[in-house]
């Protein structure tokens, strides 16, 4: 147990996808770094467009 609940929570999940990647061929470092290039190019903001236009997301 670390002194961070986020890191407690989510350390778990990302080294078993990291470990299914993996089973399926995937080198643990190109895992790792599509995983990075996703978190840097995702917005996970509200979406601003759906909120303006009353969509439930």
């Amino acid at each position: 147990m670390t002194t961070s609940p986020a890191q407690d929570f989510l350390k778990p999940r990302l080294l078993a996808l990291v470990s299914e990647a993996e089973k399926a061929g995937l080198a643990t470092d190109v895992t790792v770094a599509v995983l990075m290039d996703l978190l840097d190019t995702l917005y996970f903001g509200p979406d601003i467009d759906a909120e303006s236009e009353g969509e439930d997301r």
